[in-house]
């Protein structure tokens, strides 16, 4: 069989070089942050295919070649990155596609970054297509394409320096034909070039939900501000970011922005403190997300996802430790079966939900322990769990400060009695022992 690859064509989000078109109407900051949010959709796409398909491999084309590593460190992906090389879109495919089956691959298929409707099952089909014709195009309503494949290279497709005219699907599917290749045909897709093509995304699940992420801490600002600044370049453009310190006595303050996040203080208590956070941000989709986890790259695609099936009211990631060894490894592996048998997550793997699930269930009403339980409990009356494939890493520390099966026994304990009705503050004060005392002293 055919070894398989997929390019991903792609440009470094910078104001004035992107959607260039569209910044007369947008302004270029607008439109460059329009441009991002369609790469990193595309980029979530992809590596949903490569989930499903992991037998293809996956390769991003990057322009221009000086900004390979700036694209890298804001970006993330996981896959290689290679310069887009050439001096007219029609050379920089060709030798893209050269530079592949060079590298002894048999089927290669390109998808541009700006599609808002691309789906998995598009990128899945090209290469089904490819297995009995020589060539698949993606046709865009514009007139263009946005994607092509392959089977085997045809560069002479490619001559043509003319790449931003009506006619570059049908002048590319006659080339093909008039080689004698067979060609088959994607759906319909839209890339946003126009201003016309922009009310499309007002009904679009992805594009229409910005994400609020909510941090409950006790940690110095200073201390923390790395894991923020490293999380800030995993979200979408019109994201945000409300970190939540928790206090015995919180200043009375509305909250600081700075760098684009916002700082608030709170009554001392994770379910309060993230009920202070939703207050205070704006997102239609809500992360609670703990200080010391470590999202992917495509974690903000993922918890959208949430927004485009209205019978999941709550969503999570599965749990992974890292640094880990073969005892935290059985510990995640357990949390993973319980979440799929018993749909009981905890607040370490990334819960998400729609704000109207959040005011729905009255928010977090456990102020100190099992807040996330109790929420998760309250959310699955009003819909299903989704639990995303994705991974999300969390710190040992406290397993291998306190121990293994110590920590393990008494989250267990912890939860058994608040189902059995202990009170949160009788649960607090167990829990933390003298920490709570002290804090209690400290908040009295």
């Amino acid at each position: 069989m055919d070894r398989k690859a997929l390019i991903v064509f792609a440009r470094y989000p910078e104001p004035g070089k992107v959607k260039t078109r569209l910044a007369s109407t947008l302004g270029a900051e607008a439109a460059c942050d329009l441009y991002e949010m369609l790469l990193r959709y595309t980029l979530g796409v992809v590596h949903d295919f490569s989930r499903r398909c992991p037998e293809t491999a996956v390769f991003v084309a990057v322009s221009p070649e000086e900004r390979l590593e700036a694209f890298r460190r804001r970006l993330g992906v996981p896959w290689p990155i290679l310069p887009q090389k050439g001096d007219h879109l029609g050379r920089r495919m060709a030798e893209a596609f050269a530079d592949l089956f060079h590298r002894g691959y048999g089927a290669v298929v390109l998808v541009g970054s700006d599609i808002s409707d691309l789906s998995p099952n598009d990128l899945r089909d090209a290469f089904r297509i490819l297995e009995s014709r020589n060539a698949v195009l993606g046709p865009a309503r514009d007139g263009g394409f946005y994607a092509i494949g392959l089977h085997p290279p045809c560069p002479r497709i490619f001559e043509t320096p003319s790449w931003g005219t009506a006619d570059v699907f049908d002048r590319t599917r006659t080339s093909l034909e008039r080689l004698g290749l067979s060609v088959a045909l994607l759906p319909v897709r839209t890339d946003i070039d126009r201003p016309e093509d922009l009310s499309s995304l007002d009904r679009h699940w992805a594009f229409s939900n910005p994400v609020s992420v909510i941090v409950p801490t006790t940690a110095p600002r200073a201390a923390l501000r790395p894991w923020v600044e490293t999380l800030q370049r995993l979200l979408w453009p019109q994201d945000s970011v409300c970190v939540v310190h928790g206090s015995p006595s919180p200043p009375l303050t509305k909250g600081e922005r700075e760098n684009g996040l916002l700082w608030v203080e709170s009554a001392l208590g994770r379910g309060l403190q993230m009920n202070a956070g939703v207050r205070a941000s704006p997102g239609r989709i809500l992360w609670f997300l703990h200080d010391d986890c470590v999202p992917n790259f495509a974690a903000a695609y993922r918890v959208r996802t949430i927004a485009r099936d209205q019978r999941f009211a709550l969503g999570c990631f599965r749990l992974a430790f890292s640094p880990t060894n073969r005892a935290l490894n059985a510990i995640a592996a357990w949390a993973n079966l319980r979440t799929r048998l018993f749909r009981l997550p905890y607040g370490d793997q990334g819960l998400f939900c729609r704000r109207d699930t959040f005011h729905a269930v009255g928010g977090f009403r456990r102020p100190y322990l099992m807040e996330d339980v109790d929420f998760v409990r309250s959310c699955r009356r009003l819909g299903r769990l989704l639990v995303v494939p994705d991974v999300l890493s969390t710190s040992p520390r406290r397993y291998l400060a306190e121990g293994l099966l110590r920590t393990s026994l008494r989250n267990h304990a912890t939860l058994f009695a608040h189902f059995l009705g202990v009170s949160n503050a009788v649960l607090y004060r167990r829990y933390y022992g003298t920490a709570a005392q002290r804090r209690d002293r400290q908040g009295s």
